[in-house]
C-alpha cells in the first residue's frame, strides 16, 4: 500500500463604476486583445510499481482540462484505468475524476482538491487525494490533507477494503539553513482498524549553491486491531529512523530532485533491522506552452508481510500538452 472536497469553482463578480467616473474607463476599441482561453490534454499517464512479494499495479490515465493556465494551475475531468496482478490472480478497475489544482510554482503553496468514483470487483468508492498548504507566518508553513483510496493488496481489493487518512502538517524555519517539519495524521481503515501516526523530518541546507541537503528523517505508527486477517501489514507499532540525503537543482527550467536515504526500523519493539529509500524526479518548464511533463521514480527498503527485507519499486510519468 503506497502513496478528497469540492473540486470545481465558478466565481462571479461585478463591479459598479460611478457616473462621474466613467471618461475613465477605456475605449474597447483601444483595448488589447485579451489571452486566450488555454486548454490541454492530459495523456498518456502512467504509473508501474512491484514489490517483493509479486504484487504489481499498473495505471493509465487520460485527462481534460477546459480550464488551464500552467503545469500546476487547471481544472479538469479524468479517467483511469488500473490492474493488479499477483501470482496468477490479477484485478482491474476504472476511476473518474473531477479536479482542480493551484500551486504556485516558486513557492509550492496552493491547493489540489479532486474527487473521484473508484469501480473495482463490484466495491464503488468515493475517493480524493487533496491538499492545501499555505504561509502562516514569515517562517512557518502549514499543510492540511485529507486522502481516501483502496489498500492496494490482495485481499483488500478483493473485499473492496479502503482507508480514509486526514492529518496536517506545519514546516517552521528554525535558524537560516535549517528546516523542521512534523506532521501528524491518523488512518482509518474500512475493516475497523486505525492507524495513527508521526512523521518529523530535520532539513539542513548543506551545499545551497548546488540545492543539496542534509535530512534526519522519523515517523512511527500504531495499529489498533492487529487481529484482523491479513489485508495489509499492520503490526502492533511500527517505528524508523532514517538519514538521508536530499538534492534539487534548476537547469534551463527543468527541475531536478533526488533523496538517497539509509535507516533503522523496529516492529513491534523486536531487534533493528535496516531500511532504504531512493527517489529522483524531473520536471519540465512549468510554463511552456507546447507541453508539461513531470516523471518520478523510486525505491524502497522496508518492512512487509514475509520480514524486514519487503521493497517496492515504481515509475510514474506525466504529459500535459496545452493548445
Amino acid at each position: 500500500m503506497r502513496r478528497l472536497l469540492p473540486i470545481c469553482f465558478l466565481a462571479i463578480s461585478c463591479a459598479l463604476v460611478p457616473i462621474s467616473r466613467a471618461e475613465d474607463i477605456p475605449d474597447p476599441a483601444q483595448a488589447p486583445d485579451p489571452e486566450p482561453v488555454k486548454q490541454a490534454v492530459s495523456i498518456p499517464n502512467a504509473f508501474f510499481s512491484s514489490d517483493s512479494e509479486g504484487f504489481s499495479a499498473y495505471k493509465y490515465r487520460a485527462g481534460f482540462m477546459p480550464l488551464y493556465e500552467h503545469g500546476e494551475k487547471y481544472s479538469g475531468i479524468s479517467y483511469q484505468h488500473n490492474y493488479f496482478t499477483q501470482n496468477g490472480w490479477q484485478s482491474s478497475g476504472d476511476i473518474y475524476t473531477l479536479y482542480t489544482k493551484a500551486i504556485d510554482p516558486n513557492t509550492a503553496l496552493g491547493y489540489n482538491l479532486n474527487i473521484g468514483y473508484n469501480l473495482e470487483n463490484g466495491h464503488a468508492l468515493i475517493t480524493t487525494d487533496s491538499n492545501y498548504a499555505f504561509q502562516v507566518t514569515d517562517t512557518t508553513r502549514a499543510e492540511l490533507m485529507l486522502n481516501r483510496d483502496r489498500v492496494e493488496t490482495q485481499n483488500s481489493l478483493n473485499n473492496g477494503i479502503y482507508y480514509t487518512l486526514g492529518a496536517a502538517s506545519v514546516e517552521q524555519k528554525i535558524i537560516e539553513r535549517l528546516t523542521a517539519i512534523v506532521m501528524g495524521g491518523d488512518m482509518f481503515f474500512s475493516d475497523t482498524n486505525s492507524r495513527p501516526m508521526v512523521r518529523a523530518k530535520l532539513i539542513y541546507d548543506l551545499l545551497p549553491e548546488y540545492g543539496v541537503t542534509a535530512q534526519l528523517r522519523y515517523r512511527q505508527y500504531w495499529d489498533t486491531n492487529t487481529s484482523l486477517p491479513n489485508n495489509y501489514f499492520n503490526p502492533s507499532q511500527y517505528s524508523e529512523t532514517m538519514v538521508a540525503f536530499g538534492m534539487r537543482k534548476r537547469f534551463e527550467g527543468w527541475v531536478f530532485s533526488g533523496t538517497a536515504g539509509v535507516g533503522r526500523q523496529s516492529v513491534n519493539q523486536e531487534a533493528n533491522t535496516t531500511t532504504q529509500l531512493y527517489e529522483f524526479a524531473a520536471t519540465s518548464p512549468v510554463n511552456s506552452n507546447d507541453y508539461y511533463f513531470k516523471t518520478r521514480m523510486g525505491y524502497g527498503k522496508s518492512a512487509g508481510f514475509q520480514g524486514p527485507n519487503y521493497f517496492y519499486r515504481y515509475i510514474m510519468e506525466e504529459l500535459i500538452i496545452p493548445f
